[in-house]
């Protein structure tokens, strides 16, 4: 069965989901399909094209069709691109000899000599009302003519499209792996991300979803499907209520928030509550954004909904009317107290700030079996540590030495 995601696999992946059908003897037809993927830089694997070849004819032009649209866009063949100088990069002349042939030609033109004439007396000419300038001197044909060696070069270079498998499963697997990604995705893989999740917003979720902007887009998508958010902290339903009002759920810019219809507001008072009561202790995260916090309170009412009383903390926080002890602060709290072993034990719930601190908790260790407990913690988050961290404490461990 054919999908309307199934290009995003192909453009993802370079695999194509396993086109099903009837038996038939669609050899030739796959063979074509192969000599035009090749005009654009792309080409069936050994196991695609036998696939293809055991399919009827209708069902192989069916896919290559699909699939050619989508490969051509990858490579930028949907779109004629030209050039300003016919030669680029070669021959473009200098500035200041480009911008006198410029007024040399509108100089030359009936229809603008007076104009061009009226300005240079001022002093001054607005190269921009320059006939000349801004039009292509060339057609997109006679700029081929000047570049028959980069056409053939295209074809130096291949790449495979490998056979998939069910359409539902190579859809499956896209979403978890973007929805897991541990790099922040651009804006066309954010718009991928969207669509996947709300296409597979009933079925597997990944495990972990490390970039809190990606999480938020699939959040809005759920929450659009009808689905309940997956959250992890209170500023998730932050982001969430962000992406909602089409704001900025990276949180860096201020977002106007605007009123929510009631079941949106139960959904995310229901998740802010269940964030809370299985951890309190990320109430101290609100503080970080507390004005935002307000607003939002504005918007969903929670003194409507008594049933949920751990999400209005989060709004008590917010006022200053509950206090809420940060994470850092309790650490400080243990070290000074000397329970260098429950501090640990807390940091092993944020993996970046363990290690950050290791330098400090390893001098702060006074027996053999705390500093083990130190080493032990930080191998077993070392995983979850992004990148960035384990090297400027690797970095700083090694200038310590």
């Amino acid at each position: 069965m054919v999908h309307r995601l199934d290009p995003l696999v192909v453009r993802h992946t370079h695999r194509v989901p396993a086109p099903g059908g009837p038996a038939g003897d669609g050899a030739v037809a796959a063979r074509q399909f192969d000599a035009a993927l090749m005009s654009v830089g792309f080409k069936l694997s050994t196991e695609l094209l036998e696939h293809l070849s055991g399919l009827a004819a209708s069902r192989v032009v069916g896919t290559a069709q699909r699939t050619l649209h989508t490969v051509r866009e990858m490579a930028g063949d949907h779109v004629r691109h030209n050039v300003y100088f016919v030669d680029f990069p070669a021959n473009v002349p200098d500035t200041y000899d480009f911008w006198t042939r410029c007024v040399a030609q509108a100089l030359a033109d009936d229809a603008t000599r007076a104009g061009t004439l009226q300005q240079l007396s001022t002093g001054a000419v607005n190269l921009l009302t320059l006939p000349s300038y801004g039009h292509y001197q060339h057609t997109w044909a006679e700029m081929l003519t000047h570049h028959d060696e980069l056409i053939a070069a295209t074809g130096d270079r291949m790449t495979l499209l490998h056979l998939g498998g069910a359409s539902e499963d190579e859809l499956t697997a896209l979403y978890l792996s973007l929805a897991a990604s541990r790099t922040p995705l651009g804006e066309d893989g954010l718009r991928d991300l969207r669509d996947l999740a709300g296409h597979r917003a009933d079925g597997p979720q990944p495990e972990a979803i490390p970039v809190r902007e990606n999480r938020a887009v699939i959040n809005l998508a759920r929450l659009t499907a009808g689905h309940d958010p997956l959250l992890d902290t209170v500023t998730d339903v932050l982001r969430l209520a962000c992406a909602v009002a089409g704001g900025d759920v990276t949180l860096q810019e201020p977002t106007r928030l605007r009123a929510l219809p009631r079941p949106v507001r139960r959904t995310l008072l229901a998740g802010l509550d269940a964030v809370v009561a299985a951890a309190p202790a990320k109430l101290a995260d609100v503080p970080a954004h507390r004005e935002m916090w307000k607003r939002l309170g504005e918007r969903l009412h929670p003194h409507e909904y008594p049933r949920w009383p751990h999400a209005a903390d989060v709004f008590a926080v917010a006022r200053g009317e509950k206090s809420a002890r940060s994470l850092d602060g309790r650490v400080e709290e243990l070290l000074a107290d000397g329970d260098l072993t429950a501090a640990v034990a807390l940091l092993r719930t944020a993996p970046g700030k363990l290690f950050r601190s290791l330098d400090r908790l390893l001098r702060s260790a006074r027996t053999p079996d705390e500093r083990a407990a130190v080493v032990t913690a930080a191998e077993q988050v070392a995983p979850d540590v992004s990148g960035r961290v384990v090297l400027s404490v690797r970095e700083h461990l090694h200038n310590r030495a």
